[in-house]
């Protein structure tokens, strides 16, 4: 280890550059298992439902949404005996149920799945919603593997599904084919470049961070009791490249970023001569900057989505009060653009199951349907 025999009376050091280390890109990889991963460590969609868990304004955007799409009443045609009640499975799932964990996948992933079963005749017997968490699936997207501890390695308890074909022979079937198709899932997704659906958010995926890294500061700064922003002068000359690398790396790992907010540092030295001083650095501005990232944050992800705050019962910031029919008027364009079309795309789901017009119905979200649903 080499150290500078000549020492300066001032070596600065600037901090490295933010790396986006904690953003998972939704990477696809073949493995050697056929299955492609999504994302880095397979834990992509993992990373969105973390993200929706987490920031308030794309919880609030997706939660609205799945009420939209999911309307006043869902309902489905009878087939026979099957689903009369609206109940889907033996597990007693209802329709509106199915739905709105439908809506949620499309508003998170970009996609969805429903696993189909049938009876000894070949005809649908029983649909269960898939949670697009635990599904993934090969290149061409006809087979399907499900596991849910894909973040421990997914090399156990994997279930292989086929893709779902409606117009099969079944009576030409051999046994062993019969039971491969069982069972098949239906594979619903937004983007037909790729393996894997992309989330409507995709665009505003920083933002989202941004959010979070705003409030988990807020947090970490009243844990932690005060705000400090300061520079570490060590009094001691300087140790050369390697140990003033690693004091770096130890400094930017244990004290800076969001998560860091308001932490107080302590140093034990030899004497006082030698003692590290921490000078305060004044940010001009800092609460009003503060404001207009979560401001532009924000925009950032309801402009990912085409909405407004006003649909979702949310103050914009000029705050003319809340109508009804400032709320239908918004609602009208973005129920055309928005949520029709997601509606459609679950309808024609169901019409591909039974190859059939018009089996999945739902009446369109109102607020007063909603408000006699409520009381009720």
């Amino acid at each position: 280890m080499s150290q500078n025999k000549e020492k300066k009376n001032v070596s600065f050091a600037a901090i490295d550059q933010y790396v986006e280390s904690n953003i998972v890109l939704p990477t696809e990889k073949v493995t050697n298992r056929n299955f492609v991963e999504w994302g880095k460590g397979n834990d992509y969609p993992g990373y969105i439902l973390d993200l929706y868990n987490n920031v308030t304004t794309l919880r609030s955007i997706i939660n609205g949404n799945i009420d939209f799409v999911t309307g006043d009443d869902v309902t489905i045609l009878p087939l026979g005996e099957r689903f009369a009640d609206g109940i889907m499975n033996t597990r007693g799932d209802l329709i509106t149920d199915i739905v709105r964990d439908l809506a949620k996948d499309y508003n998170l992933y970009g996609g969805f799945a429903l696993q189909i079963i049938r009876d000894h005749n070949g005809d649908v017997a029983e649909i269960y919603y898939i949670d697009m968490r635990f599904l993934r699936s090969n290149k061409e997207n006809d087979v399907f593997y499900y596991n849910e501890h894909w973040d421990k390695g997914g090399k156990k308890d994997v279930i292989i599904y086929p893709k779902f074909i409606r117009n099969l022979n079944w009576a030409g079937l051999t046994d062993e084919e019969k039971n491969r198709h069982a069972s098949s899932i239906l594979f619903v997704k937004n983007v037909h470049t790729q393996v894997y659906p992309a989330p409507m958010f995709a665009a505003a995926i920083k933002a989202c961070e941004i959010e979070r890294g705003i409030d988990d500061y807020h947090l970490n700064n009243i844990e932690n009791g005060f705000t400090s922003s300061m520079v570490v002068n060590f009094n001691n000359g300087d140790p050369g490249d390697e140990i003033r690398e690693e004091i770096e790396n130890e400094f930017n790992e244990k004290f800076s970023g969001h998560q860091n907010a308001g932490r107080i540092m302590f140093s034990w030295n030899k004497d006082r001569v030698s003692a590290t001083t921490f000078d305060a650095v004044k940010v001009e501005n800092f609460a009003d900057k503060m404001t207009a990232l979560a401001k532009h944050s924000r925009q950032q992800i309801f402009s990912a989505f085409r909405a407004i705050p006003l649909l979702f019962g949310l103050t914009s910031d000029v705050n003319t009060g809340f109508s009804t029919e400032e709320f239908e008027q918004s609602f009208k364009l973005y129920n055309r653009t928005q949520i029709r079309p997601i509606q459609r795309i679950i309808a024609d789901a169901f019409d591909k199951i039974y190859g059939a017009k018009g089996v999945l119905s739902i009446k369109p979200f109102t607020l007063d349907g909603n408000i006699e649903k409520d009381v009720n």
